[in-house]
């Protein structure tokens, strides 16, 4: 917290006519304001609290609350008339060189709001997220809505009015009657009026809670007791209280006042047409059990504001449970929040195969999340959308302050990666699809959500159809994982159950596959395995908490693939898949690797066919589950893009648990896996040092190598076009190699039977 002091040298007019010959605030802020000035969040506080916000609403400003000083630009001042340090009864009165005791003007919240944005401006404020307070504050908040109707963007009013009633004005006369009748309150001296205040404060803590309150907080253990009763303690021990904190009975006086003048509709027409010239988004929270404030006046606020939402606290607290129910506060403000983004303006960026199926399928399935701009490169291409949706200026929607969510789904990693940077760092949420950007970009992107609190989600961009990352995120957030396996490229999968289910070469079969829509017109990261790589790295980052650089993990592609493997494969009832694979190992690594694979018909992966995905998860306590889907395809994929959107509107974020609890796990390449070679040119098996290697005739051979072997030959047996696949491997820790070997050697055998 930083505590500051805000001086005002010009004459300040008040609205009773007088004037304030310059004035002056203490104030606390909390956090940083960011580069674009977007992350304002304003308290305003209530009759006898101070700028200090942390410490007198607990459990809603602090590191990891709902206004987190890491994320937002939290501002409290010291209102007028306070005496923490603003410009107060004992201020020194310029006219008179003493304080003001009985003479400090007669102020309203007007006059306060006024002051608090004079204080806006020198702090170089032009937009306030949230503005927010209860009670006196809450009469603030809705004031600055309306003296200030373009300024802030969202109002929480807890616990408040619009009007202050005659109800809540005869309670604070009581008060004000009570600090009068003590003798000493005539006296211009700071004592004044103590014993008074001592009484005011005891009246207002009976407006502040309720009946039922005091019958349950206060009740005696004893049916015997005459005297000395806990309520009696109670109300004296509130009066000493105050006096300790340092408050005085001037400032008590001049703010109780303060709250008699709210009346919106004053000098405007009346109070529904003041309500109704607010822009701002308004969230009107009501308690329950609060007879100062009754839950109709805050009824009353959301009901004639243009964009009003009524919320209750049931509470047993009354007045005073806007300050002790911080968790259903919090709860019922981050509702609001989202809200506000389940009524969304959404941006789409590229309108191909997946942007296409997403926008048809938000037609038809769920109007409300239909993008309101689609941004597109090709002026003259001819598009399947409306013509008024779309645009060719990407920052037509990034600069759109309406705009609360971009959903990014183009090809291009490198223009991805600017569109969803600048929509984060303005605090948007992003939908994507692009596995490439996400990994290239990985650290850079998990700071910025950190930093600005929005939301990347990117489900569609790892298995499709399959909610996969969801899951990890939340079902197995707290449970080990020991492996992750699958298939989780639908282009691959594609072709190579059109290769052994039909009969047709590699390259038939890709023609297929892109006249279908599964392929893109250059197929490299599919066939290639780089594309499931990718996925292999997201799904690492969220199972084990692991970050991977792609340049250390191997892959090998199918392109390569040949009759004879496929015949060789079918002799021993097993298919080849391109299978991805990460797994612990000893000492706190992960292995991780996308190869072809040999899969038998015990493996789940043996029957995913098509442009299916499947996906194993062993689990420490949860065991093995396995999860299949549609990987490739406009509807498939555009549906888990439109799953991820109604998931950000639900405020749904990743967690990254096991990522930021990484507990130092990294990658190796130590593993030795087994391996199958088939190779056209047979001189290159003589270069590839095999351990237990056996070949059959000139052209196959099998052994073990480790992965950071086969990173280093990589290169040679992709010139000499070399098929290579992994023989059935186990990661179970339990299972010894001498096993693993032989499951393999049933794949060996049907070597000879080519």
């Amino acid at each position: 917290m930083s505590q500051n002091t805000f001086k005002y040298d010009k004459d300040f007019k008040l609205e009773s006519g007088e004037k304030l010959k310059g004035f002056t605030l203490a104030y606390s802020t909390y956090g940083k304001l960011n580069k674009d000035k977007s992350n304002v969040i304003w308290i305003c506080h209530a009759l006898t609290a101070n700028s200090d916000a942390e410490s007198w609403w607990p459990g809603l400003i602090g590191k990891d609350m709902l206004f987190d000083p890491a994320k937002y630009f939290i501002v409290c001042a010291n209102i007028l008339g306070s005496p923490y340090g603003s410009t107060g009864p004992l201020s020194v009165n310029p006219a008179t060189g003493k304080p003001f005791f009985h003479d400090f003007p007669f102020i309203t919240v007007r006059d306060i709001v006024a002051s608090l944005d004079l204080l806006r401006q020198n702090l170089g404020i032009e937009e306030i997220d949230t503005a927010m307070g209860g009670s006196l504050g809450g009469q603030q908040a809705l004031e600055w809505s309306i003296m200030q109707p373009d300024l802030i963007k969202h109002v929480v009013v807890v616990a408040s009015s619009s009007v202050s009633s005659p109800w809540g004005i005869a309670f604070r006369e009581s008060q004000r009657m009570a600090i009068a009748a003590d003798p000493t309150w005539k006296e211009s001296t700071p004592e004044a009026g103590q014993a008074g205040l001592k009484v005011a404060r005891s009246i207002a803590l009976l407006s502040y809670r309720n009946y039922i309150t005091y019958g349950q907080t206060q009740k005696e253990d004893s049916d015997d007791k005459v005297n000395d009763f806990k309520a009696s303690s109670y109300q004296r021990y509130q009066g000493e209280k105050l006096l300790k904190r340092s408050f005085n009975a001037y400032s008590y006086w001049t703010l109780s006042k303060v709250m008699d003048t709210q009346n919106v509709g004053r000098g405007r027409g009346g109070v529904q047409k003041a309500l109704a010239g607010v822009k701002a988004k308004v969230l009107a929270i009501g308690i329950s059990s609060d007879i100062l404030f009754p839950v109709s006046e805050s009824k009353f606020i959301a009901q004639n504001v243009a964009q009003g939402t009524y919320e209750e606290i049931n509470s047993l607290y009354g007045h005073d449970g806007f300050l002790l129910e911080a968790p259903k506060l919090t709860y019922i403000i981050q509702r609001f929040y989202q809200k506000i983004m389940k009524t969304p303006k959404i941006g789409l960026f590229g309108l191909g195969c997946v942007g296409q199926g997403f926008y048809e399928l938000s037609r038809l399935q769920t109007p409300t999340a239909t993008p309101s701009k689609i941004v597109v490169r090709n002026q003259l291409k001819n598009r399947e959308a409306e013509s008024n949706l779309l645009s060719f200026d990407k920052d037509e929607v990034l600069n759109d302050e309406d705009t609360n969510l971009v959903v990014e789904v183009i090809d291009n990693s490198k223009d991805a990666i600017e569109i969803v940077r600048k929509a984060l760092k303005v605090g948007k949420n992003v939908v994507t699809a692009n596995k490439k950007m996400i990994v290239e970009n990985y650290p850079e992107l998990l700071a910025l959500q950190e930093k600005t609190g929005a939301g990347l989600l990117y489900e569609a961009a790892v298995c499709a159809s399959i909610p996969i990352l969801r899951t990890i995120d939340s079902y197995f957030s707290q449970e080990p994982i020991s492996s992750i396996r699958g298939l989780c490229n639908g282009t691959s999968n594609y072709i190579l159950t059109a290769v052994y289910n039909r009969g047709w070469d590699y390259s038939v079969a890709l023609a297929e596959a892109q006249r279908l829509g599964f392929a893109e017109s250059d197929p490299t990261l599919d066939v290639e395995s780089y594309d499931a790589r990718f996925k292999l790295i997201i799904l690492t980052l969220h199972g084990f908490g692991m970050l991977a650089n792609t340049d250390n993990v191997f892959c090998y592609g199918i392109s390569n693939i040949h009759p004879s493997d496929i015949k060789f494969a079918k002799a021993a009832d097993y298919k080849i898949r391109q299978v991805v694979q990460a797994y612990k190992v000893a000492d706190g690594k992960i292995s991780m690797w996308v190869t072809p694979q040999f899969v038998g018909p015990s493996d789940p992966l043996y029957h995913v066919d098509n442009e299916f995905n499947g996906i194993t998860i062993d689990a420490e306590h949860s065991g093995t589950q396995f999860f299949s889907g549609r990987g490739a395809g406009s509807y498939p994929t555009g549906a888990a893009v439109l799953s991820d959107v109604h998931a950000s509107l639900a405020g749904f974020k990743y967690r990254y648990e096991k990522y930021r609890s990484n507990n130092g796990l990294t990658l190796s390449n130590d593993t030795e896996i087994e391996v199958y070679l088939r190779s056209p040119n047979e001189k290159v098996l003589e270069q590839v040092p095999l351990k237990n290697k056996e070949t059959y005739g000139k052209s196959f051979a099998t052994g073990k190598l480790k992965l950071s072997e086969l990173m280093k030959l990589k290169p040679l047996l992709e010139k000499e076009k070399v098929f290579l696949a992994s023989l059935p491997f186990s990661t179970d820790p339990a299972k010894s190699a001498a096993q693993e070997l032989a499951d393999a050697q049933i794949a060996k055998e049907a070597l000879h039977l080519r």
